[in-house]
């Protein structure tokens, strides 16, 4: 595992240009650093000195904070306010901007490269806004991902995309551009690119094949939503042989139109195919829920938007029926995480949490359900050898679902 921080202490006691000048202060970024923090401190006060901030990448200046900010972060999807998200890998430079020097003046400068970690985050894959039938506005519906203690929220307003362009400062959450293509013949998300698509009008199932195409082709991460669900144009038409990365099993509360979807989803994992699962509140506030629920517990690597999708795609993720109560975790530091390629006859421990009393933690694998724990504490640890071609598990109090991981598949 890499460290998880690299630090670089710089002391700057000489101003060979005196006053009204710039000092900079170099140093390297590599591709596996999540965050960039700077601070720095200096006399000020009776001292009289006064030393502005700023930082620049391969010579272009990426933010300025003057002397009012001590402490700032840039990372490649958000940023202390007066610094630009973006790409960190490259040539840097603290660059100090020396308005007056007091008295025996220095600087103390510290640098913190902080490297990208495995880290469980939590969030949304499926909400609206007033943008299209949402009801709330954007910043409205960041709140309220905000107080569900939601690390990540994906707005994505019917065949639209201007809701990607309204983003508050430092929100202390990561807000996914996206758009669900809404057709006639069933509904899509695309994450991950505020324009995936030139036009989204579709005349044919066809049509929609050649948006997801063209949407894979911008970089969206495809995931088809509620294929079950019983309305003209939100029952999936387009078949399983599209462009897509994942499929969402639960949207909304717990119904019909998710039993058979999970059930499809069992199917398509008997045949061969390697799909993985997401979840999704459909938020809209005539339809009264709420964001996170259920909500997605993904294994990231590393804390960015690109960190996210891809633990999307690689079938990383737990859905639970909230983002703080029943988790399911790989045990112990060899196991692989979820979405892996393990070995006939590799054990592969499961840790639960968050339980009530009487959960059933089901195993389920392409014969079925062929395993059940009563839960008698609020966790435990299931340790499963693997046989067959899955294994994946359910946990249910009565016939209300309460997480799903995606599968364990065989090399």
């Amino acid at each position: 595992m890499n460290a998880p921080y690299h630090q670089i202490d710089v002391t700057i006691d000489t101003f060979p240009e005196g006053e009204k000048s710039f000092v900079e202060i170099p140093f390297s970024v590599g591709p596996d650093v999540d965050r960039i923090e700077v601070s720095y401190h200096y006399p000020f006060g009776g001292g009289g000195s006064v030393i502005d901030l700023g930082v620049a990448r391969n010579g272009r200046m990426r933010g300025w904070t003057g002397s009012e900010r001590g402490h700032i972060t840039v990372e490649e999807d958000r940023a202390t306010p007066g610094y630009d998200a973006g790409p960190l890998p490259g040539s840097w430079h603290v660059v100090l901007g020396i308005v007056k020097i007091g008295p025996n003046c220095k600087v103390d400068v510290q640098i913190r490269l902080i490297n990208k970690q495995k880290q469980w985050l939590v969030g949304e894959l499926h909400s609206h806004s007033e943008h299209s039938d949402g009801g709330v506005t954007v910043l409205d519906a960041i709140y309220r991902a905000r107080a569900a203690r939601l690390n990540f929220v994906s707005i994505t307003d019917h065949n639209t995309i201007s809701q990607n362009f309204i983003r508050p400062d430092d929100p202390d959450i990561l807000v996914i551009p996206a758009i669900e293509l809404t057709s006639f013949y069933g509904h899509t998300n695309f994450h991950g690119v505020a324009k995936p698509v030139e036009d989204w009008r579709c005349r044919s199932p066809k049509d929609v094949a050649d948006k997801m195409l063209e949407a894979k082709a911008n970089g969206a991460t495809i995931v088809i939503n509620h294929p079950f669900q019983n309305s003209d144009g939100g029952r999936w038409q387009s078949g399983f042989d599209v462009c897509f990365d994942a499929y969402e099993i639960w949207n909304g509360n717990w119904s019909v139109m998710n039993e058979q979807g999970l059930a499809f989803w069992q199917e398509l994992l008997v045949q061969g195919r390697r799909i993985p699962a997401t979840g999704g509140s459909d938020f809209h506030l005539k339809n009264r829920r709420r964001h996170g629920r259920p909500a997605n517990r993904l294994l990231s690597k590393g804390h960015s938007i690109a960190a996210i999708l891809e633990a999307v795609r690689a079938g990383r993720n737990v859905v639970c029926h909230s983002p703080d109560e029943a988790m399911a975790k790989p045990f112990g530091e060899t196991t692989p995480d979820f979405g892996s390629q393990v070995s006939v006859g590799t054990s592969v421990p499961v840790e639960f949490s968050g339980l009530s009393v009487g959960d059933e933690v089901r195993v389920i694998t392409e014969k079925g359900q062929i395993g059940v724990q009563h839960a008698d504490a609020a966790s435990f640890v299931l340790d499963h050898r693997f046989e067959g071609q899955f294994v994946r598990f359910e946990v249910w109090h009565g016939k209300e679902p309460k997480l799903f991981t995606n599968p364990f598949y065989a090399e």
